[in-house]
């Protein structure tokens, strides 16, 4: 999924006296006159470090907090799902178990939250990350960091600066009794105090099942002045799944998939000195807590393929792991020298998983190079330049290794990719090819308990995009990856081109206050073979070709939003057996506003 352009910028409410946290108040009754209307920005609550892209073009597989609510995804995993070399596998709608393979290996993705490592600490996910849970909606930018043998996701939460109140309520609803209601409140005291909270409530009714409902929430106090910053921050979702078929053969396999009934929560305290993006030295120091519980009680839910009292499955329990990260650096003449280093309590054994990245960034090259010995005692280490010899031409390429220290494990992986972009008109063109060594894959358990690891031998892939635009506001998205032969967890060729157009219409509304934004996606795919037990090539999910489309309206700051998925009703899946709906439709309202 391509990040979309971000809307024209709203106007802010018409400014009154605005001061710097630093600046010194107005002092006797002329204080007292204005504390009333006065709109102060503050130092922002602190951010974590994130590498800056090397990719070819401008954006980077980047998207900001307005971009995340115009992207078409409802969950992390479709949002990812555009990224070249990625694969979403999903059991079913929106709340189904989500798990994305990257270049056809479910094991290697890393997410960090605020500069935290989000484990899978949930058992029944055997390590690998349920890409449904993690709250989209609860973020102010995505950066997926394209590695050659790994994917790195970066989220930052919602931070906000005003002292003048900031309230925001999404109200959605559709297809599959999609109903979803968001509220934000935050504020900034005039001490530099932060008060945040945020909460999203959303279920659906699907025949196959596996559906439910899910309330997740976000909470942050804090106080940011200066250069310092503390707060603590709480981002937690309950989940209610309920059991759901699955289609191998004409009769469907009830409860194929079990209920699950749990939650997952990232807790944090932190403290930070400076700023990562500034100029100068920088430092953050985290205790965190990430846990997932699960309640195996039986369901009494209902449904054409789901009968009362549904079983659970054998997994009744609750995991938690601390972790705690000292990250530091220092920002000078284009250099950024940083680490960080992580410190894990699992069992009553500590972990510690020590690493470190420089970057060095000019008109001419950009270069950042990355090494980690992780918690499973892999070292990575990952090369990532760009090359840029004029505006108008832009080559790339990446190094990665990971070099397990237990066998079992597998063999040690090296993968490499180099690509070349070309520009006309701010119109990219990029052509490249990848080589991935053979390797062992990760089992997406969560999805079917069946999969066990298996090895996966050397594949090349080669990788075409197209992106820019067109005229009259009309852009064109087109990014392309097929490999030279079929392998587990990817299909051999998978395809997503976007149409979009997008326009605030200036000349008749000069100050923003309207903004129409229109697009139609075509996503294709070839067959996808997932393993069966130690058969790499056990399972198929027939191809696909899959229509959607996205429009938009805002008016001052409310956004009229309708997504239709699947519009020509294909029966299609993206993994064996579990059929994703037909011409579903999602439409609401999103409006933020300041009190």
């Amino acid at each position: 999924m391509v990040a979309q352009e971000p809307p024209a910028p709203r106007p802010l409410p018409k400014p009154v006296p605005v001061v710097a946290d630093t600046a010194r108040p107005d002092s006797g009754a002329a204080a007292a006159r204005t504390a009333k209307v006065r709109d102060t920005l503050k130092t922002p609550t602190a951010r974590p470090y994130v590498p800056r892209s090397t990719e070819i073009g401008s954006n980077g597989w980047h998207w900001t907090r307005e971009e995340l609510f115009a992207s078409n995804a409802l969950t992390l995993g479709e949002l990812l799902a555009g990224v070249p070399g990625v694969t979403l596998l999903s059991t079913g709608f929106i709340i189904a178990p989500q798990s994305i393979a990257y270049l056809g290996d479910p094991g290697r993705v890393h997410i960090y939250v605020d500069g935290i490592e989000l484990d899978a600490v949930n058992v029944r996910n055997g390590g690998i990350t349920d890409f449904a849970v993690p709250p989209l909606w609860a973020m102010e930018d995505v950066r997926a960091e394209r590695g050659a043998g790994e994917l790195r996701v970066h989220l930052r939460t919602w931070r906000v600066e005003r002292t003048t109140p900031v309230t925001r309520a999404d109200v959605l609803t559709g297809s599959e009794s999609v109903n979803l209601y968001r509220g934000f409140f935050g504020k900034r005291l005039d001490n530099g105090g932060v008060l945040q909270a945020g909460g999203q409530q959303f279920s659906t009714l699907s025949r196959g099942g596996l559906d439910g409902d899910a309330l997740s929430a976000i909470v942050r106090l804090g106080w940011a002045r200066g250069s310092w910053s503390v707060d603590g921050t709480l981002l937690r979702i309950g989940l209610t799944r309920n059991a759901g078929a699955r289609f191998l053969t004409s009769t469907p396999v009830l409860n194929a998939m079990p209920q699950f009934k749990g939650s997952e929560s990232v807790a944090y305290l932190r403290v930070a000195w400076r700023d990562p993006e500034a100029d100068g030295p920088w430092a953050q120091l985290i205790a965190a807590t990430l846990r997932a519980g699960e309640d195996n009680s039986t369901s009494s839910e209902t449904g054409i393929f789901a009968p009362v009292a549904t079983p659970g499955d054998s997994v009744d329990t609750t995991a938690s792991r601390s972790q705690y990260v000292l990250a530091a650096g220092i920002t000078r003449w284009g250099l950024r020298l940083s680490t960080t280093n992580r410190l894990r309590s699992i069992g009553g054994k500590s972990f510690f998983s020590p690493g470190v990245r420089a970057e060095y960034d000019t008109r001419l090259l950009t270069i950042s190079a990355f090494a980690e010995h992780g918690i499973d005692s892999t070292t990575r280490v990952d090369v990532l330049a760009r090359f840029a010899p004029f505006s108008w031409l832009n080559v790339g390429a990446a190094q990665s290794r990971a070099s397990p220290k237990n066998s079992s494990l597998g063999p040690t992986l090296t993968a490499t990719r180099i690509e070349a972009g070309v520009q006309w008109r701010d119109r990219w063109l990029t052509a490249g090819i990848i080589r991935r060594s053979s390797s062992r894959l990760s089992p997406a358990i969560e999805l079917d308990s069946a999969v066990l690891a298996v090895d996966a031998p050397a594949a090349t892939g080669t990788i075409v995009s197209l992106r820019g635009p067109i005229a009259l506001g009309w852009s064109l998205d087109l990014d392309l990856m097929t490999w030279d032969a079929p392998g587990s967890y990817r299909p051999q060729t998978q395809a997503r081109t976007t149409l979009r157009f997008s326009s605030s219409f200036l000349n008749r509304f000069p100050r923003g206050t309207f903004h129409l934004l229109a697009s139609g996606t075509f996503d294709y795919r070839t067959a996808t073979l997932v393993p069966l037990g130690s058969d790499p090539f056990g399972q198929v999910a027939a191809a696909a070709g899959v229509y959607s489309s996205l429009l938009e309206i805002r008016i001052g700051s409310a956004v009229i939003s309708w997504q239709a998925r699947n519009i020509v009703g294909l029966v299609f899946e993206t993994y064996p057996g579990y059929v994703m709906p037909i011409r579903t439709n999602v439409y609401g309202l999103r409006w933020d506003f300041w009190n």
